[in-house]
């Protein structure tokens, strides 16, 4: 007798296979207060001693969301304007789109997260003006991000911070740097995130993508202010990104002027294994159900013959 597959042992199959799908770092499993920001301790980091001689010991952790990793430095020995010193990423929801001081440095220049939900986003901060992009060193000293794993990255929504906009747009209160294009408005002038990936075994990989969040070199002059996907999909086979900053504005001494942040949302991956939802698993205990009582049925009907 041929015993031909039915409905339920059909279902109970297709919802027992593995099934993957897309993944997403939105920050808004992250907890945070109405206009506030966490840039670290990371309570479960590992403790170093401060490379500039501070009396207390840096935390090198990282914050999670969506399954993905976040670097985070936080060094308690130093504050500028109010604000720990800290590198890596933070998370926020601050909607401060007009102060132009290092005690905003949380925000982002969009007013918000790209939403929907809790508005939640993060704020990265590190670079390095002489990068090597082969030496994986010098690549996990920059913001990076831990893929889960058997994840590949697809897309990011991007934005500037309000501090770094405003002080491209207008200057700083300092004096170190004025506007973007200069006093005639014509110097070709930029600001560039570059991504780069490594792969499980650190090595980096040959290609990179590179992002302007402002632009003066060509006929349309910008500054990034609305939060802009970006392809990643070209760093597939990477288990971690790596973020860097470059800018025209710099100083030969002290490096970039243009102050080092980067505001990042909705970083989307895919290979993610999907957890059924407790009503898939329901209809598999069904339709496993429903195949062992029609196969208890065929036997008994055999026997009976």
């Amino acid at each position: 007798m041929t015993i031909r597959p039915t409905a339920p042992l059909l279902l109970a199959l297709a919802l027992s296979a593995p099934a993957m799908a897309e993944g997403v770092a939105d920050f808004d499993d992250l907890t945070l207060p109405a206009d506030s920001y966490w840039n670290g301790p990371d309570p479960g980091g590992i403790q170093e001693p401060d490379p500039f001689g501070g009396d207390l010991p840096v935390t090198v952790g990282a914050f999670e969301s969506g399954g993905a990793r976040f670097s985070n430095r936080y060094n308690p020995n130093y504050a500028f304007d109010g604000v720990t010193n800290w590198g890596g990423f933070a998370y926020s929801n601050v909607q401060d789109t007009t102060t132009k001081q290092y005690s905003n440095q949380f925000a982002a220049f969009a007013g918000t997260g790209a939403g929907p939900g809790a508005d939640n986003y993060a704020v990265g901060f590190g670079y390095n003006d002489d990068l090597d992009p082969t030496d994986s060193g010098q690549l996990l000293d920059l913001p990076w991000v831990e893929l889960p794993d058997g994840a590949a990255p697809l897309s990011m929504l991007v934005t500037n911070t309000t501090l770094t906009a405003l002080t491209m747009l207008e200057g700083d209160d300092f004096g170190f740097t004025g506007p973007f294009g200069g006093p005639s408005g014509t110097d070709p002038d930029w600001f560039r995130l570059t991504v780069f990936g490594t792969d499980a075994s650190g090595a980096a990989l040959a290609s990179s993508v590179e992002f302007y969040l402002a632009d003066y070199r060509g006929d349309d002059d910008y500054v990034i202010r609305d939060w802009t996907e970006v392809d990643l999909s070209t760093l597939a086979g990477a288990t971690r990104l790596h973020f860097n900053l470059t800018s025209s504005d710099t100083d030969p001494i002290f490096g970039m002027n243009t102050p080092g942040f980067f505001a990042l949302d909705d970083l989307r991956f895919s290979g993610v294994t999907a957890i059924p939802e407790p009503s898939t698993l329901a209809m598999l205990g069904l339709g496993l159900a429903g195949a062992s009582a029609i196969a208890t049925r065929l036997r008994l009907r055999r026997r009976a013959a």
